[in-house]
């Protein structure tokens, strides 16, 4: 089974709304064992080694294409929400950063452009009209990878300021949907 093939597709899919739904069920039915506050307290007290920790596995992400949003929202399970908010942001920045810098350095621009010809014409397309604002909307769109535009608008040589700052808003507008909306339920 390939691994673009609609089948694993299917599969992965299948698995991610198993395992979402196991730790919901898990956590509901045993809260008094997993309990917010005893995570948050285990963070607290060794914060010095969970905060450059967590840092650095948001900062790398965007070389593996895992999305960040399960990180945001487990985020907020070990720091409080405004926390969690500005390490999360400051995570996706310092990913953005190195898959800008390294985009090039890899060939993955490359390989996306020869994989994926159509759609990577396309984003070209868009990106060479209205940078900012293709930035800005795909970041805030959750089901596509930012990281994504971030190597065609490296490869397409797109400052990094309109790449951080299309991140930024895009990003940080979605950021703050799901943490400050989960920070609520926690």
């Amino acid at each position: 089974m390939a691994e673009g093939s609609p089948t694993f597709k299917k599969k992965t899919f299948v698995a991610w709304i198993v395992l979402v739904a196991t730790a919901l069920v898990l956590y509901f039915t045993h809260r008094e064992t997993l309990d917010v506050e005893v995570f948050r307290s285990l963070v607290h007290q060794n914060r010095a080694l969970v905060l450059p920790v967590y840092l650095l596995v948001l900062s790398l992400l965007g070389l593996t294409f895992i999305p960040s949003t399960p990180f945001a929202i487990g985020g907020v399970l070990l720091f409080p929400p405004g926390w969690a908010y500005l390490i999360n942001l400051v995570g996706i920045l310092t990913s953005s950063t190195i898959v800008y810098h390294f985009a090039r350095f890899l060939g993955i621009g490359t390989a996306f452009e020869l994989r994926y010809p159509r759609e990577a014409g396309r984003v070209k397309e868009a990106l060479s009209k209205k940078e900012l604002p293709i930035i800005v909307g795909w970041s805030f769109f959750p089901v596509v990878p930012t990281d994504l535009v971030i190597y065609i608008a490296s490869t397409l040589k797109v400052p990094l300021w309109k790449c951080l700052l299309g991140v930024l808003v895009g990003e940080g507008a979605l950021n703050a949907l799901y943490i400050f909306s989960v920070g609520v339920a926690f």
